[in-house]
This record gives structure tokens, C-alpha cells and sequence, in this order.
């Protein structure tokens, strides 16, 4: 990753970092962003010791990248030091799996109703808990044969599109790569899916920087020929977007070749929800809703809010005849991915969480939206409120549950 000097010296020690890092907010012993960052970094640079255990708990929210006056790239610098930090038996077993989570989902989802059975047998999660640190408060979400054979669809109107599915979607959740290419058809979107592979986020977040690059090589490679072939990239995953747009180009900025054809493929991706407010704001969006008499809340994660589009599944879904919808606006759930999967972690991480917590029973929603698999997770466990897609909302929204057909 390239962490030019300019920007580390552009850190005047303002501590508007401090002040977003919902770390930070939650436990007061955490050094924050800016000791991590850019002070760290300082003395890193001199080849003086100053590895730390703090490092792992930072969640990769990317909120003090945000909120910094002078654009240093401080989430940046903390996952540089994060993949030189020192890991050790156990904890280093376990996060190199965390970290290859395409590799988990092709093994677990060879026979996944056996896969499910294991996952969640009392005696799997003890036994998770003392081989790899896995807390056994938490549950697997469960694997499903990865079928992303989407609806096939020629002469859209809007033009094509490649769908990066990620891994959440591909291994746990494949059903939603259908309902993502029923709606994108409807709104006149020829939709495809590419033999791409892991983002690389879950790599970064548990510290392994070569196997995100090789995520991020063999990533652009496939995603820069569809560009070139005339198609925009879509997500429906904040942190494949976020890595689609804003980190890859960083991860191979040590090859100009792999770097130039990264940004082609920042400037072509796009949010779901981005997207189709764009054909909103065109009064190209096709608005054949029924009326869907339901009172949701919406949880904007931060990768979606690190992408700078603002809320637009939030404003996609108040155009629904009948939907009450409300603004949780309660900062990180905590989970961040595989974060909140470590014995020594979760209690953190339902700390953080804990805000969104209480403002979902104070909502009193019949379902949260989120866009974030993990967000979801971590909603569903704190609350027992049901979180799901708002891609299944709108899809009900224009009466089809099921494979349909493009109207116009």
C-alpha cells in the first residue's frame, strides 16, 4: 500500500479522528485513531518499536478517514501496521481463515446442510472456541450452494452490468444475486455475474496485505476486461464497493499497470442503490410499486457511508406506497465482518453496537434494512429484530418474489 509522506505530514493532531472512532466511544482505554495512525506511523519510520494488540481492535470503518480535515489517509496507515503486527499460534491460525473467507465458502458449501448442522452443534462452537478463540455466543450464518445463475436478459435499454456478488452473497445468501438482477432487469439493465473473486476486505481487516493484493490482482484483472467490453461494475455489498472504488488502486499501486486499470474500475462500480437513484433522479426508475403497509428502519453501514453517496436506499425505499421508514443514524454496529467472531473481541464489539441497539427498540421496526450481511448479523443478535436486504423489500415492492421477467 502507498502511504506517501505528504499526507502523514498533513496530520496537524486535531483529533477530529478521536472524536467519530466509535472504538474510542466505547471503551475510553482504546488509543484511537490518531496515536495508530499517523503518530505510530512517525515513529514507525524510524524503525522504532512500537507494535500493539490496539491495533487489532480497530474496526476498518474508514470514519476517521471521513471526518480528517486534511485527508490523511489515517484508516490507511492503522491496516498497513496492522498487516507488519505480530500474531502468534491460535489467534494467527484463526484470522488467516478469517481472512479467506472465498476459500471457508467453497469448502463449507461443498454439502452445506451438513456444513449448517456442524456450525451450529453446541459441541462444534465449544470446540471452535477452544481451538481457534471463535466465541460461541455467536452462530454461523448458514451456507448454501453458490448458484448465481442469473435471469438472462439482452437489449436493456440502461446497458449492461457485472455483478459482484462478494462472498456473503455468493456462499450464504445466493438468492439475493437473483433478486438483485430482477431488479436492476426491470429498470432496463442487462445484468451479469463475473468469476471474480473475495474484495479482499476480510483480508485487510485481519492483517494479511498479501493476500488482499492477490485478491485485488486477480480482482481487476477480470473486472477491467468488462469495463473494457463496455459494462459498469454494480454491488450490492458496501465493502465490496468500498474496496471496488477506494482500495484496490492503493493495494497495487506498486505495479502502474494493475494500478491504472484498478482506478478504470473505481470510476465504472456502483452501489445497487446508487444506481438506481441515479435512474431516479433521471425519471428513468421504474415506480410500479404496490403499496407495502410496513414500518422499517434503515442502518447505513460504514462502508456504504465511507463511499460518499449518502443514503439512497434510504430514498429509494420512502418512494414505496406505504412504507414508514426511519433514519437510525447510530454510528457502527460492531461487527465489522469477522471482528465481532473473536473470543477476545465480542465484547467489544457489542459495545459499539450497543447504540444501534437501543435505538432499534426504541424504533419498535416489523424489520431493520441494512445492506451489510454482517450488519445484519450483528442487528439480529443484539435486537432479535429481523434485518434483511432492502433489495427484497423493493423487489416485493414490484410483486415478484421469484425469477421475473424485464418489463421495459
Amino acid at each position: 500500500m502507498r502511504h506517501d509522506d505528504v499526507s502523514l505530514d498533513n496530520c496537524l493532531k486535531c483529533s477530529d479522528c478521536n472524536t467519530v472512532c466509535p472504538m474510542l466511544a466505547a471503551n475510553p482505554a482504546y488509543p484511537g485513531p490518531k496515536h495508530l495512525g499517523p503518530e505510530l506511523e512517525r515513529l514507525r519510520r524510524e524503525g522504532l518499536p512500537c507494535d500493539s494488540d490496539w491495533l487489532e481492535y480497530c474496526l476498518g470503518c474508514h470514519r476517521c478517514d471521513l471526518a480528517c480535515p486534511n485527508q490523511v489517509n489515517v484508516s490507511e496507515l492503522i491496516a498497513a501496521a496492522k498487516a507488519r503486527h505480530s500474531k502468534t499460534g491460535i489467534r494467527k491460525f484463526r484470522d488467516f481463515w478469517f481472512a479467506r473467507p472465498a476459500l471457508l465458502g467453497r469448502m463449507l458449501s461443498i454439502v452445506p446442510a451438513l456444513t449448517n448442522v456442524l456450525l451450529g452443534a453446541k459441541v462444534a462452537r465449544f470446540g471452535m472456541g477452544k481451538v481457534m478463540k471463535i466465541t460461541d455466543k455467536r452462530r454461523f450464518p448458514p451456507y448454501a450452494r453458490p448458484n448465481l445463475d442469473l435471469p438472462k436478459t439482452t437489449g436493456g435499454k440502461a446497458g449492461k452490468l457485472v455483478f459482484f456478488p462478494g462472498c456473503a452473497i455468493r456462499y450464504n445468501q445466493p438468492d439475493l444475486a437473483a433478486k438483485v438482477a430482477q431488479v436492476l432487469n426491470r429498470n432496463g439493465f442487462d445484468t451479469e455475474v463475473r468469476d471474480a473473486g473475495c474484495c479482499g476486505v476480510p483480508a485487510l481487516a485481519n492483517g494479511d496485505g498479501v493476500e488482499a493484493r492477490q485478491r485485488a490482482a486477480a480482482n481487476v484483472e477480470e473486472l477491467s476486461r468488462a469495463v473494457r467490453e463496455g459494462a459498469r461494475i454494480v454491488t450490492a455489498c458496501p465493502s465490496c464497493g468500498h474496496m471496488l472504488k477506494a482500495g484496490m488502486a492503493d493495494l497495487l499501486s506498486d505495479d502502474p499497470a494493475l494500478e491504472g486499470k484498478a482506478r478504470d474500475v473505481a470510476r465504472n462500480t456502483y452501489d445497487l442503490a446508487e444506481l438506481l437513484m441515479s435512474r431516479s433522479d433521471d425519471g428513468a426508475l421504474d415506480t410500479a410499486f404496490a403499496r407495502r403497509d410496513m414500518k422499517l428502519a434503515y442502518h447505513s453501514p460504514c462502508h456504504q457511508l465511507s463511499q460518499g453517496i449518502g443514503r439512497p436506499w434510504f430514498h429509494l425505499l420512502r418512494q414505496v406506497p406505504g412504507i414508514a421508514i426511519e433514519d437510525l443514524d447510530a454510528g457502527c454496529c460492531g461487527m465489522s465482518g469477522t471482528f465481532g467472531f473473536k473470543e477476545e473481541k465480542y465484547p467489544a464489539s457489542m459495545a459499539v453496537g450497543q447504540r444501534l441497539f437501543d435505538r432499534v427498540a426504541e424504533t419498535r421496526p416489523e424489520m431493520v434494512v441494512t445492506e451489510c450481511a454482517t450488519c445484519r448479523m450483528q442487528i439480529e443478535h443484539g435486537t432479535g429484530v429481523r434485518a434483511i436486504h432492502p433489495v427484497e423489500i423493493l423487489l416485493e415492492a414490484y410483486g415478484q418474489r421469484g425469477n421475473g421477467d424485464r418489463h421495459g
